[in-house]
């Protein structure tokens, strides 16, 4: 039994940036049914997305997965910053990218999402016609309320203070406070 093909891609977000990730593809002549997937919170695609696309991929699956902007191989700055519509936005161009390619069904894609990601999967799966399944595992339904209960109500109000000041600063021209 052959391998799997897997190729390190590259392609620009809206706004040109450049998202990266690999592509793979099952033995076997395509066009074939795809699969676009994305970690969750603060998470690169060497963190077990990876593995789970190789199974993916073993059930004659194109799959691609992708390193959100400001992650892992994609570019972007400040890093590790979490912006998700902008994360929803460049998925979507992943889903662009990759219903061009010629060794994939563009009638038959479907996008994978876990953790945050997960949350990212549901908008696109209600926005994006394109898509002809979705699979949200464990997703974030409420990025605010589940931040909520990760700081004590107590510090709420500094929090807040803090994330205005931050954007009052950049505003200013500052860079973003980490």
């Amino acid at each position: 039994m052959s391998q799997p093909t897997h190729l390190d891609v590259e392609f620009p977000a809206p706004d040109g940036l450049i998202l990266r990730g690999r592509l793979s593809f099952p033995d076997g002549p395509g066009p074939h049914p795809a699969i676009t997937m994305a970690h969750g919170y603060g998470a690169v695609k060497e963190q077990t997305v990876l593995r789970l696309a190789d199974l993916f991929t073993g059930a004659g699956f194109a799959v691609l997965v992708h390193d959100h902007r400001t992650f892992g191989a994609s570019d972007g700055t400040p890093r590790q910053d979490i912006d998700p519509w902008r994360q929803i936005e460049d998925w979507r161009r992943a889903l662009t990218y990759l219903e061009a390619r010629p060794e994939v069904d563009a009638d038959r894609i479907g996008l994978w999402g876990s953790s945050y990601a997960g949350g990212h999967a549901l908008v696109l799966g209600a926005t994006d016609r394109r898509l002809k399944a979705v699979v949200a595992q464990v997703p974030t339904i409420s990025g605010f309320e589940q931040s909520r209960r990760r700081v004590a109500p107590d510090n709420l109000p500094a929090l807040e203070a803090a994330l205005n000041a931050d954007e009052h600063a950049q505003l200013a021209g500052e860079p973003p406070h980490t």
